[in-house]
């Protein structure tokens, strides 16, 4: 996560958990049991209408029967509020140049009164705009992001006080610049099992909304899940992420393409454990593209492609270990193709292996680009027959460093790879540790 806070010091994914209502791992059912088929569009559907609430009413109607396919019909969808999903349950499109579902303009307010933990309340200076049955978020200066804002529903409206579904976690107040936005998770999986969203657009309408980052929220969200994919979908323009799945087991993004978001493309985070990212398109977000964020391991990416990214293409940290990136092209990033962050020992994103990709023209004019740059304590990492180059003139040809290799990174091995181009240094080596093992670089 970008955003300056410390998970290690924040609790709240646990209380989560419980002041989300509905939140138990349902039971498996078999295959001959997920038969319903429920339409939704705006004619010749079996629930009419082109809004959030619509969509909800199939998706409901799919979890009571046990599951089932919610088939969303072309046409543009307003969302006021998340739909949220249900376990056993595929949600699809008829393509997403075809389905699109799109958030709701941005509406916020400052608070007026001090918004307390407990309260389930806000009172804002101006309630026009907001409407029940709207998602929001009430947030301050101090608690900004990460899990400290708290997202809920508005229920009802008295003058300029807002009623919301359950109460605050967090203290907001006036002296802090505490307000209110409808900004939410377009698509929202909490807790659920057995979960497709696929063939479909979920759109941020970012222009008019504030930003919110992706620990809560994405375009396309999923929150302490089990065997999730999000297929052939497109999260574009979201004041945030674009999909962003935290605390889950064997995620899967696949032939998605991910852009013009305010932060993130990809973001699989804290624990998502068993992932496959493969064949996704990933470019012009704000910060990363394929952002590993906080103890995603045993993952798998491959094929996947992340370019003009506003930071790095792909970037690991915190205990991000034991994952696989295979094929991937990363290129036109504005600091590197590939960043590790700076760690201790005990937390880098040690154990990765990178090979057969192609990471080239990163770096943008009047800073540094880096194909590969390795900060930190971090250790066993394999770079194995990738091809790194640069292919601008002069001075727009700012990768100058192929694989940077930092003063406390130890045992990385570099084999095989093929360095062409403007790249003024294949490997630049400060590590202070001589276990590393870095093949002489070919190529021109």
């Amino acid at each position: 996560m970008r955003m300056p806070f410390r998970k290690s010091s924040l609790r709240f994914p646990a209380l989560l958990l419980w002041v989300i209502p509905g939140l138990t791992f349902s039971r498996h059912l078999p295959a001959q049991e997920l038969h319903m088929t429920v339409t939704v569009g705006p004619a010749n559907a079996d629930i009419i209408g082109t809004d959030n609430v619509a969509i909800q009413k199939a998706v409901d109607r799919v979890a009571k029967a046990g599951g089932g396919i919610v088939v969303i019909k072309a046409a543009t969808y307003t969302l006021r509020n998340s739909v949220r999903l249900a376990s056993h349950l595929t949600l699809r499109g008829e393509g997403p140049e075809k389905t699109i579902l799109k958030k709701a303009p941005g509406v916020r307010s400052k608070l007026r009164v001090d918004a307390d933990y407990g309260e389930f309340v806000a009172t804002v200076e101006d309630a026009r705009g907001f409407a029940p049955g709207m998602g929001v978020t009430i947030v301050d200066k101090e608690q900004r992001s990460g899990w400290t804002p708290s997202i809920r529903t508005v229920v009802s409206i008295d003058g300029n006080t807002l009623r919301f579904d359950r109460f605050l976690h967090m203290d907001y107040s006036v002296a802090n610049d505490g307000e209110v936005f409808n900004t939410f998770p377009l698509l929202a999986g909490y807790q659920v099992e057995d979960v497709r969203v696929e063939d479909l657009t979920a759109d941020g309408s970012r222009d008019s909304s504030a930003t919110l980052d992706g620990c809560q929220a994405a375009a396309i969200y999923f929150f302490h899940s089990k065997r999730m994919t999000i297929r052939n979908s497109v999260a574009r323009n979201f004041p945030g992420d674009g999909i962003s799945t935290q605390f889950v087991e064997h995620p899967e993004v696949e032939s998605c393409e991910s852009y013009g978001n305010a932060f993130l493309g990809i973001h699989l985070g804290t624990g998502a454990l068993y992932g496959l990212v493969r064949s996704n398109r990933v470019h012009d977000n704000g910060q990363d593209g394929l952002f590993l964020c906080w103890r995603v391991q045993h993952a798998r990416y491959e094929d996947n492609r992340s370019w003009n990214n506003g930071q790095d293409g792909i970037s690991l940290g915190h205990k991000d270990t034991d994952n696989t990136f295979v094929r991937n092209v990363v290129t036109g990033n504005a600091r590197a193709g590939i960043y590790f962050r700076d760690e201790r020992e005990r937390n880098a994103a040690s154990r990765n292996v990178f090979r057969e990709n192609k990471i080239a023209d990163n770096g943008r004019p009047g800073g540094r680009g880096y194909g590969v740059r390795i900060e930190g304590e971090t250790k066993n990492l394999t770079f194995a027959s990738n091809t790194i180059r640069d292919t601008r003139q002069g001075p727009q040809a700012t990768q100058t460093v192929g694989i940077y290799i930092g003063p406390k990174a130890d045992f990385v091995v570099c084999e095989q790879n093929l360095f062409e181009g403007g790249t003024q240094q294949a490997i630049l080596n400060e590590s202070r540790s001589d276990h590393n093992r870095v093949q002489q670089p070919t190529g021109q």
